[in-house]
């Protein structure tokens, strides 16, 4: 044992003076104290706790192993008063207790083994206390967040990466046209990143596709949700220039000039700031330009408009197809158009403008959402575009006579609101009255013809002449109201009344051949062939241009066999009376009077008064004259000259059948002319 103690003592106090020369070194390029420290910990406890116990500045945080707490056995604290900087005696006695130590510490390892193998060490090790839970729930809880932190790094990596390749996808498909595919990448790229996402690449991969769909949907056409997506990648990154630039473009094709403005001298701004390239400062510029134009086109318009005249209203359409080729999605523009060309009587264009810009504004006007409520003072902006487009072409449809068509394109949009907007048509009503006026021209129309076709020819006058009470401003309409009435008053004889009625469709309608051909007609009744034969040539010459019109459109072997019969007829029945014409027949003058031939000279004379105060030309086309939109100022002259011929032939008929000598004149030549007729009639037999 003493040998033993002799061999490790020297040994012992030089590795105890080596050891702690070298951690009172503090030489950084040697090993770090914690790694010498528990190199030495783990083979020697008993030596690491003399070091503690010789230098005070010795770090205690090292007092247990990197695998598990250190137990080491207790060493007797120095005596009070004792100096642990003592001379080389109190080292010696240390490094002496050290062996010692050392020695005392083999041996329990030794022991410990051998109990180990005996089965009799866990009850010692059960004794040892163990730390508590407590202890470790700090270190636990920061390893869970860090393990929180690098899922969440790996998933936000993830979204990154499946965004990028959905967005390169969509890019794809952008340059080769399919603009619907692009849309369909750019969100499921979006998609792909979540909205609480806070990493810097991923928020940009997200801006990006936002960026690049809101490019396509401009090139689908749908500027509000384009300019949706431009906001979304704007509160990302406002400083993005190009999605500004984006937007403002968005706002200028809605038309919406104002804020166009405001975003292109912002994207100046941030230009100027950021120093970029000069092609964004000139797109902006160039934007802020337009939408300046656009401004002056809707002022310059506006005012053109409110004077109510053919020539401004031309003017005006003029400026707004300038400003619609800079922002061809301006509801604005649009509606003032439809109203130009509604005042210069374009309505197949104004039809065909609403119809054809519907489907666009609807992707360009925000979802209605709630319905709206039946007491709102004012229609919601989410219908608008809906109710002025309907308002238009009902009162095209009204003009063009087609009141069955404007009725039915009611219907349609009504059945399309209704699930929307429950008032839409108590909306319609109110703000277009013209509608109720509809409703009830088509009823009086509608019983005139039931009457007509019994036969109560008097009760259809009736129905006819209250129609054309309640609105002539529909030109076609009023025309086809007056031709039925001059077929019922035909009926009953009153052939002047009838003539008249005629007139005033010709009047109103060039082309209206019914009433054309009718009033070739009774002028041939009453035996004013030269009248008939020019009635007859205008006929010709309609039916002549239409034939041509469906040959160029159609084809000859598409031509009408119906059309071309009557084409036929109509030139077949002009050349007979052309042919009678040239006998100069005189006038059937009791024809013309309404009256017959067996009267009394009063009655005659009242017939005359009747006749003369109804066809006045001054009195002529009284319904025109309360017309509000000028329809009477501009068919006056037509009308005022056929009702001179009418009066002036009434005159002529009054003047031979008051003279008692020229009425028995009249009388001998008509008894003639009859004796003549029935003699052809028997020959031709």
């Amino acid at each position: 044992m003493f040998s033993a103690a002799r061999i490790l003592l020297p040994v012992s106090l030089s590795v105890l003076v080596l050891i702690y020369k070298y951690f009172r070194s503090g030489r950084e390029s040697e090993p770090s104290e914690g790694a010498v420290l528990n190199r030495i910990r783990n083979g020697d406890p008993a030596l690491l706790e003399v070091i503690r116990n010789l230098d005070p500045a010795f770090p205690s945080e090292f007092s247990g192993s990197v695998d598990g707490p250190l137990n080491p056995p207790s060493v007797p604290s120095p005596a009070p008063g004792s100096s642990e900087n003592r001379s080389g005696s109190n080292l010696t006695l240390a490094a002496s207790s050290a062996a010692q130590s050392q020695v005392s510490a083999s041996k329990g390892l030794q022991k410990k083994k051998s109990l180990v193998k005996a089965g009799h060490y866990q009850k010692k090790e059960s004794s040892i206390p163990q730390p508590r839970h407590g202890d470790n729930t700090g270190v636990r809880k920061e390893q869970e967040i860090k393990q929180e932190s690098i899922s969440l790094s790996a998933e936000a990596a993830a979204a990154q990466e499946a965004c990028e390749n959905w967005r390169l996808r969509g890019n794809q498909a952008y340059k080769n046209g399919d603009m619907s595919k692009a849309e369909d990448c750019y969100t499921q790229g979006v998609n792909c990143v979540s909205t609480n996402v806070t990493s810097r690449s991923s928020l940009r991969a997200l801006m990006l596709c936002y960026s690049n769909r809101a490019a396509t949907r401009m090139a689908l056409g749908r500027i509000r949700d384009a300019l949706g997506d431009c906001m979304m990648a704007t509160a990302i990154d406002p400083n993005f220039l190009k999605v500004q630039v984006r937007a403002s473009k968005c706002y200028l094709a809605l038309g919406e000039v104002e804020d166009a403005s405001q975003h292109f001298r912002r994207c100046l701004q941030l230009a100027n700031d950021i120093c970029l390239d000069r092609k964004i400062a000139k797109e902006a510029s160039d934007g802020l330009q337009k939408a300046q134009k656009v401004s002056e086109c809707l002022n310059d318009s506006d005012e053109l408009l409110l004077s109510k005249t053919s020539t401004n209203a031309e003017h005006a359409i003029q400026l707004i197809d300038e400003g619609l080729v800079i922002s061809p999605s301006s509801e604005k523009l649009l509606e003032m158009k439809a109203e130009a060309l509604f005042a210069v009587r374009r309505h197949e264009e104004v039809i065909e403008l609403c119809e054809q810009t519907l489907s666009s504004m609807e992707k360009n006007n925000l979802p209605a959402g709630d319905q709206v409520s039946a007491d709102c003072s004012e229609l919601s902006k989410y219908f608008y575009f809906r109710l002025w487009r309907c308002r238009m072409i009902f009162k095209s449809y009204f003009y063009l006579g087609k009141l069955e068509e404007g009725l039915a394109t009611l219907d349609k949009h009504e059945e399309k609101m209704s699930t929307s907007y429950r008032n839409w048509r108590t909306t319609l009503q109110s703000s277009e009255p013209l509608v109720l006026v509809v409703r009830e021209l088509l009823s009086h129309k509608v019983a005139g013809n039931e009457a007509f076709q019994a036969g109560r020819h008097t009760e259809a006058v009736e129905h006819y002449t209250t129609a054309l009470c309640c609105n002539v401003e529909s030109r076609p309409f009023t025309a086809v109201c007056f031709c039925n009435r001059a077929a019922a008053y035909k009926a009953l004889g009153r052939i002047t009344d009838a003539i008249a009625d005629c007139s005033l469709a010709i009047a109103l309608d060039g082309n209206h051949l019914k009433a054309i051909s009718g009033r070739a007609t009774l002028y041939k009744m009453i035996r004013d062939y030269g009248e008939a034969a020019k009635d007859l040539r205008r006929l010709v010459s309609i039916l002549t241009k239409q034939e041509e019109e469906k040959t160029y459109l159609c084809g000859t072997s598409d031509r009408s066999i119906s059309g071309t019969n009557v084409l036929r007829q109509a030139r077949l029945h002009l050349s007979k009376i052309e042919e009678k014409d040239r006998k100069d027949i005189p006038l059937d003058m009791y024809l013309i009077l309404g009256v017959e031939p067996s009267v009394s000279a009063s009655e005659i004379k009242k017939a005359y008064r009747k006749a003369a105060l109804r066809h006045h030309p001054d009195k002529a086309g009284p319904f025109f004259s309360r017309s509000d939109n000028g329809c009477w100022k501009e068919i006056a002259e037509e009308v005022h000259k056929d009702a001179h011929r009418l009066f002036k032939m009434i005159g002529e008929a009054h003047a031979v059948l008051s003279d008692p000598t020229k009425r028995a004149r009249y009388g001998t030549e008509e008894e003639m002319r009859n004796a003549q007729k029935k003699r052809s009639g028997s020959s031709t037999s």
